[in-house]
């Protein structure tokens, strides 16, 4: 597997994902039902982060796909591991769990309020962790090359800013305050 494979993918998929989100919300009579019991107070704080968390996405796109060279991607490992070279390897399955997730969670929400059930809920709350552990993922990834390749902190910085989304207010926040 190479980069560039991971790139197509992840350029592919992207617009799918807005896609998706375009055709969740059309599929109900209010949109505004997705928001579950957050207040509206809760909702206009949290609108904004979801535009610093496309910001942090694209810094950290831009870094893997296009001011780092292959050999740098390859060199990306967890802290608790050695260089192997099989940071674009690593790099992919982030990319595809965070994804993935992403590209189903707003129809599997639609599910559970169309029909509520324990198992519904269950799959929402996995694919919002899923998304939040990837997008924190991201930044472990680059945590130890932060001072060998640079922009390594532009990659932690955009690991926190999508973390802060899809980790606290999706995975946690939101979760907490839906109406399950």
């Amino acid at each position: 597997m190479n980069r560039r494979f991971v790139f197509w993918s992840t350029f592919i998929v992207g617009p799918l994902i807005l896609m998706s989100y375009w055709r969740g919300v059309g599929a109900v009579a209010d949109p505004l039902v997705y928001w579950g019991n957050v207040s509206p107070s809760m909702q206009s704080f949290i609108v904004p982060w979801m535009f610093v968390a496309a910001i942090g996405y694209l810094l950290m796109w831009h870094r893997f796909f296009f001011a780092w060279s292959e050999e740098d991607v390859a060199s990306l490992h967890y802290p608790w591991q050695e260089k192997d070279g099989k940071g674009v390897q690593r790099l992919m399955v982030l990319y595809a769990a965070f994804m993935l997730t992403s590209l189903v969670w707003i129809d599997l929400t639609r599910i559970y309020i169309q029909q509520p059930g324990t198992l519904q809920a269950v799959f929402v709350v996995t694919v919002l962790w899923t998304a939040g552990l990837a997008s924190m993922g991201f930044g472990l990834l680059a945590w130890s090359t932060r001072n060998e390749l640079p922009g390594s902190r532009a990659v932690l910085a955009g690991s926190i800013m999508l973390s802060i989304q899809c980790t606290w207010w999706d995975a946690i926040y939101w979760v907490w305050h839906f109406a399950w």
